[in-house]
This record gives C-alpha cells, sequence and structure tokens, in this order.
C-alpha cells in the first residue's frame, strides 16, 4: 500500500534535535523495524516528523539538550505497563507523591508538568487525569530542564512526550497474555490493517486485573483505542483516533514516622511489614477517559510541510477513600491516630489544538531549518468534594479498617458520631458552638476552574559553517485562569493572568569530528502564582510568575556505526521570584526566594554489540534554597528526595547467531544514594527547636533480570524478575506525617506473546 509511515512526533522542546531508530531486538530476540520509522533514520525537529515529508535529518547527538527515549522494545522488555513504571526506570527521575495513584515526576529539582502527546502540549494529565497506560503509545521521549518553547507554562524540570502507536504498512496481528505475582493478569491485542491502497487501521484492546502487596489493595483497568490514517492525493494525510480508558484502584497516603525529638534530632521512617495498609477496605477510585484526536498534514512541497491537531479528552474521576491524618508516631499517641473520610467527584475536558508549519531553505550553501507555529491548550474542571476529618481512630501497628460513613459532597449532612465513642449526635447540619462530644461535621465544597494558554513560537537551526549549528526560538504565551466558588455557598469568578510572557531558547553545536560534539544552550521557564487571599505585593503590581532558567553545557559521541550514542551534560537551573508570606505582615507578600540546581548526567543508549543493547545512566543532583526569608533554610537542600547521586541501568542481550539465537538475557539496577523528606528543625521565635519531620533513607539498590526465548516468528515467550533479591526499601517518601511507601517486594511476571503473520 502507498499509506504514508506515520508522521513523528518529538519531543516537542525546546531544543529538539533528532532521534535516531534503528532495526533493534524486541523483548524475544526478534528484529522489527520501529513502528514509527520509515527508515533507519528518524528526524525529530521541533515538533518532529517522519522523514517522508521532507525534512532534514538531523541525528539525536544533534540535540544540545538531555532527552531519553523509552521505545517499544524496552517498554515490552521490562514490562513498563503505566507511564510511572516508565519513569521509575528513566534516568534522571525520581517518582514522589503522597496519593498512590497520583505520583509526580521529579527532575533537576523539580516536578515535571509539561506533557505532550505527539508533539501537542496538553493539560489532560494534570489531575484528575490519571496515570496512563502505555499500551496505545509506541515510545515516550523525556526532556531534562525547561521546555517552555513548545510546552507553554510550566516547571523548569522538563517534559514527557508520548508518541502513539500509528497503522503499519501491511496487516499484523499481536497479542501477549502475562501473570504474576499477586494474581497479577495482562492481556493485550493490537490489529492493524490496510484498507486498500490509501489507508490504514489499528485497533487495540488491553485489560489488567492484579492485586498488590498492601493487605488491602487492588486494580483494574481497562483500555481500548483506535486510529486510521487516510492519504488524500499525494501530498495530505488525514489522521483520526481516539481512545477509551477506565481505571479502578485502590488508593491510600502512605505510612507515618516516628516524630523528631523536643532537642530538634530528626525523624524516621517505620519499620513494619510491607504489607501494611492504612487505609480502609472499602477506598476505592474509578476514572474513565475518553480521548479523540485528529490531525491533518501536508506536504507544501519537497522543503515545508504543515500540521495542524486538534485533541480532546474528557475525564469523570471518583475517588471514596479513608486515610490517615498528618500525625507522625510519637510516644505519647503510640501509634493511635486519626482517620478521614474523603469522596471528591472531579470532572474534567481538556482541550489542544496545535498548527505549525516545518521547513527547510538554503543559505550559506546549506539547507537549514525553521519551524513556525501557535497552538491553545485548555482544561475546564469541575471538583466537588466532602472531608469527613477525625471521625475514627486507627493504630499504624495492628490497623483496623474503619466502616464507611456516609458522604455527600453536594450538600450538608448530620454530625456524626465518632467510630467508637457510642455517641449520640445532633440531627443537624448546623455548627454547634461548642461542637458536641465525639461528634464531627463533614466539611463539603465545590468549585469550577478554568485554565486557557494561547501561544505563538518559532525556531530555526542554523548551520553558517560546516560543523557549526545555531539553534535559536522564542515563544510568546498569554495565559489566564478562572476561579469560580460553588458550594456551599457561590461565589463571584477569580481571574488571574500572564500576558505576552517571553520564553526564549538558544543553544549551539560544534561537531568536533562527525561523531563527536559538543553543545551549549540556555532555556527559561515560566510558572503562574497568585497571592493568597487578603495579601499584595507592598509595591501594588501584580504577582510575577516564577521564572526558571538554566544553562547546560555537554557532549555527545555516537559509536558503532551511529548504533550506540554517549553522552554526558552539566547544568545549573535557577528560579526565582518564589512567594513568601510574612507573618508580622499579614497583609504582604514578598516574592524574594530563590533555588537552584546543579548536576552532571551521562547516559549510554543504543547497541554496545549486535543485539546487546544497553539503556541507562548516572545523574547528580545537587539542590539548595539561595534565598529564604527563613536564613536557617538558606543552603539547605529545596527537593533532599532527590538523591544526590543516581544509577539506572538497563540492558538486554539477544545472540543473532549460533546455538543460542532467539534466546535472550537481561537486567536492571536502580542505585539510589541517600534521601531524606520533611521540614528540618529551626530555632522558633520562643527561642526553642521546632519539631523535627525529616525522614531519611540510607543508600539502597534494587535489581531486576529477564529472560525470554524466541520459538520461530509467530510465539515467543519472557519472564521477568523485579527487585530479585527482595530489598525492603521506601520508594517514596515525603516526611513522618504520611506519603512514605515501601517498594514492592520481589515479584515475577511470565509473557507469552503472539504475532501474525
Amino acid at each position: 500500500m502507498r499509506l504514508p509511515k506515520s508522521l513523528l512526533s518529538s519531543v516537542a522542546v525546546a531544543c529538539l534535535g533528532v532521534a535516531t531508530a534503528h532495526a533493534a531486538p524486541v523483548s524475544d530476540g526478534s528484529q522489527v523495524r520501529s513502528e514509527d520509522a520509515s527508515s533507519d533514520e528518524v528526524v525529530v525537529v521541533g515538533k518532529s516528523y517522519g522523514r517522508e515529508v521532507g525534512k532534514t535529518v538531523t541525528p539525536l547527538k544533534d540535540m544540545p539538550n538531555t532527552v531519553t527515549i523509552i521505545d517499544r522494545e524496552q517498554i515490552e522488555a521490562q514490562n513498563l505497563f503505566t507511564l510511572e513504571d516508565a519513569m521509575t526506570a528513566t534516568n534522571g527521575i525520581t517518582v514522589t507523591g503522597i496519593g498512590s495513584e497520583d505520583p509526580s515526576f521529579m527532575s533537576r529539582g523539580f516536578a515535571i508538568t509539561n506533557y505532550l502527546i505527539d508533539g501537542v502540549p496538553t493539560l489532560s494529565f494534570g489531575f484528575p487525569g490519571v496515570v496512563p497506560d502505555l499500551f496505545a503509545y509506541d515510545r515516550l521521549e523525556v526532556l531534562r530542564g525547561p521546555a517552555g518553547l513548545f510546552s507553554g507554562s510550566g516547571n523548569p524540570a522538563g517534559s514527557i512526550n508520548l508518541v502513539r502507536k500509528r497503522p503499519l504498512e501491511a496487516f499484523k496481528v499481536q497479542a501477549s497474555a502475562g501473570y504474576g505475582s499477586y494474581d497479577n493478569l495482562r492481556l493485550e491485542l493490537d490489529v492493524s490493517a490496510p484498507l486498500g491502497d490509501r489507508a490504514g487501521v489499528r485497533v487495540g484492546g488491553m485489560l489488567q486485573d492484579q492485586d498488590q502487596f498492601f493487605d488491602v489493595a487492588h486494580r483494574n483497568r481497562l483500555g481500548f483505542y483506535g486510529i486510521t490514517a487516510i492519504e488524500i492525493g499525494d501530498r495530505t494525510t488525514l489522521t483520526i483516533g481516539g481512545s477509551y480508558d477506565r481505571f479502578k484502584p485502590a488508593i491510600q497516603s502512605g505510612l507515618p514516622g516516628y516524630a523528631g525529638g523536643a532537642d530538634g534530632s530528626e525523624g524516621r521512617l517505620l519499620d513494619v511489614d510491607r504489607s501494611t495498609y492504612l487505609g480502609a477496605d472499602w477506598n476505592r477510585f474509578r476514572s474513565e477517559t475518553w480521548t479523540a484526536y485528529a490531525e491533518l498534514t501536508h506536504r507544501v512541497s519537497d522543503r515545508w510541510t504543515l500540521r495542524a491537531t486538534g485533541l480532546m479528552t474528557d475525564v469523570d474521576r471518583i475517588d471514596v477513600y479513608s486515610y490517615i491524618g498528618n500525625q507522625a508516631v510519637t510516644p505519647a499517641n503510640g501509634g493511635n491516630t486519626s482517620h478521614i473520610a474523603y469522596r471528591g467527584d472531579n470532572f474534567a475536558k481538556t482541550r489542544s489544538f496545535d498548527m505549525n508549519g516545518v521547513g527547510s531553505f538554503p543559505l550559506f550553501g546549506r539547507e537549514q531549518t525553521l519551524i513556525l507555529g501557535a497552538d491553545y491548550q485548555a482544561s475546564d474542571y469541575d471538583s466537588y468534594f466532602t472531608r469527613l476529618s477525625n471521625y475514627a481512630r486507627i493504630n499504624v501497628f495492628d490497623p483496623v479498617s474503619p466502616t464507611e460513613p456516609p458522604l455527600n459532597p453536594y450538600g450538608p449532612l448530620p454530625y456524626y458520631p465518632v467510630q467508637g465513642s457510642n455517641a449520640t449526635c445532633p440531627a443537624t447540619s448546623t455548627p454547634i458552638t461548642p461542637a458536641p462530644v465525639n461528634c464531627v461535621l463533614q466539611s463539603y465544597g465545590g468549585t469550577s476552574t478554568l485554565v486557557e494558554q494561547y501561544g505563538l513560537y518559532g525556531q530555526m537551526r542554523l548551520q553558517p559553517v560546516e560543523g557549526l549549528t545555531l539553534v535559536g526560538g522564542g515563544r510568546l504565551t498569554w495565559w489566564e485562569q478562572t476561579t469560580e466558588t460553588l458550594l456551599p455557598t457561590p461565589a463571584a469568578p477569580r481571574s488571574t493572568g500572564v500576558d505576552a510572557q517571553l520564553t526564549p531558547y538558544a543553544g549551539i553545536v560544534w561537531d568536533v569530528t562527525p561523531n563527536l560534539n559538543i553543545y551549549g544552550s540556555y532555556a527559561d521557564s515560566f510558572t503562574p502564582q497568585s497571592a493568597p487571599a487578603g495579601r499584595t505585593r507592598p509595591d501594588r503590581e501584580p504577582v510575577k510568575p516564577l521564572i526558571g532558567d538554566q544553562y547546560e553545557l555537554g557532549t555527545k559521541l555516537a559509536l558503532m556505526d551511529n548504533r550506540l550514542l554517549l553522552s554526558a551534560a552539566v547544568y545549573q537551573l535557577t528560579q526565582s521570584n518564589r512567594l513568601f508570606n510574612p507573618a508580622d505582615e499579614p497583609t504582604i507578600v514578598l516574592q524574594i526566594g530563590k533555588v537552584r540546581a546543579r548536576g552532571i548526567e551521562a547516559e549510554a543508549t543504543g547497541e554496545i554489540l549486535p543485539g546487546w543493547r544497553i539503556n541507562g545512566g548516572y545523574t547528580y543532583t545537587k539542590t539548595e534554597y539561595l534565598e529564604d526569608t527563613q536564613p536557617q533554610f538558606e543552603g539547605l537542600s529545596l527537593t533532599p528526595i532527590i538523591p544526590k547521586h543516581m544509577i539506572k541501568v538497563f540492558t538486554n542481550y539477544a545472540p543473532q547467531d549460533g546455538v543460542l539465537a532467539g534466546a535472550s538475557v537481561g537486567g536492571g539496577l536502580t542505585w539510589f544514594s541517600e534521601t531524606s523528606g520533611g521540614t528540618p528543625s529551626i530555632i522558633g521565635a520562643n527561642g526553642q527547636p521546632t519539631i523535627s519531620t525529616v525522614v531519611r533513607q540510607g543508600a539502597y539498590a534494587v535489581v531486576d533480570l529477564r529472560a525470554g526465548y524466541k520459538v520461530n516468528d509467530q510465539l515467543s515467550f519472557s519472564i521477568n524478575a523485579n527487585n530479585l533479591l527482595d530489598r525492603s526499601y521506601y520508594s517514596r517518601i515525603s516526611s513522618t506525617g504520611r506519603g512514605n511507601y515501601y517498594g514492592s517486594p520481589r515479584t515475577v511476571f511470565a509473557t507469552i506473546r503472539l504475532t501474525y503473520p
């Protein structure tokens, strides 16, 4: 058929240069061509397109930034089912978060807030969106550092671009079934078929049902996707698709720790069974996500291509759960702590639109590359909640599930007796002062939030002389957020905005040899913020956004006929305009805070030898407060939950011939140096030390192992053992209050894969 190989969506980040895709062994050792590739080389220029649209191919090594690509081969080899799984395996990323199903991905000292799908920025992954399953995606691309050029507002941490699967050139059916520890069952079916000479369709379905190592925890997920690509004439392609995801996990808020001492000494993590679960046995969560998208690509000439893309999502999410209060374990309470019942009904619709032109023009006797575009992002989010605090007690060393109380996020309920107190409470929802003994009253409310963002962007890659590339670009962004209180007492909408915020980018790449280069780049970002109610700046000027700026220097070396890429970079990233609220000035807000992150990142990606692939590297990160209203914090780490030293590496060997042909074996290593979380003790106004909420964890390593065997072109088997040595460690730490999570014990998962033809 003549269906064009799919247009690639890039890291859509501030410097995007490129990705290189080669024929590579999948997890069972077989050879396949990258599903998105039109040839062995894949271009990633700005918004990243496939080679068939006439772009100048730029090697991955010529990108003046640090980018990690997790492709379908690695996803299947490591069983990276969700984005959280993939980010856990990605070099330079730390996964954290107090809510078990709402993780944050930390990079270079900050949480990643910029997401893209096929190079189009989207707000669909923010709350109440859920962590996506990767079944419908071919790969993901992770940029570290500010990503404002193609994403708009956001933290200076980086961006994550998810690249969808596209129709293949020939009919193909792929199916897999897997089963493992904790009754973990996963089924997948993926079918691609041509529709005549000018169209193709691809559809797939996935089901996963599993327990978890917590005493009371279950996950169930069902997903479908479909996509059609139609060639209209010789220069235009229309792609239409959609997906559905239903996710039903349990949810919790982790474990507390021991409180720090009165002398200012630090707290510590609990040493309890890893299966300890401090939620309720009725905790539940259900989300449904519908997505629809369309993309129209037109090749104006051999040099220029236009693309317009629209994306819409609809998320309905209901959370009903009970969790522990933010209370540390002390000798006085003996581990007895309060429980809070919560229900949240959240409904969000997001919209994204991107239109751009990418092309080349002759100058200085060479082809130069230019991208110009505009995009729009919006999120319309209604949230209703109710919270019933201190309605029950639980002992963290001998937890017993409380009974589910009545919860109503849309209106008042009468007083509720604290469980176990045998109290008789008044049948009224009107607050009584003083409150009846052992009776609690729910709080509830509702808000409607609309976020809109418009952007104009441009980027040029200019090569004035052989071996020297200059990259420059910029973006103007208009951002506005409007929030309206719906319940319990409606209030007029409140708006805040940022107009024509400039986000510049610049980079330089010098080819020392055809395989080795040295690069430097500058990028910045902005994050809108607002003052607390009743506070203003002393000069009465509007609150300025947080500004992050980064300088990065690095080098990249391509080996093994460009099949192996080695890279190393150093960076400095600062963020200023941080807000502080002086306690002695209740009407004033100051923007005097400044923090800094410095680090080193080194990676190896690709084939060491034919059939032997490696992905991973080493990261050094140091964050600190530079300026703060509390001088005692200056010099302390901004995000101590990010380890100063980190190693993440995965390797897989699949012999190409000989008696071992068809077999494959691989493994992974994750090593973190010491980490901590919480607020250290400081000398208070009374001259006494405050109670430290810091918890600390020593260095640890986790080892994974896998093996596979390809019986023939249609049948293969694999087995994965994660945390092979059954290391007991905390995968997330927060503070002495809650939010500390054990990592999973050793698990085993076996997979059978079928392919036709």
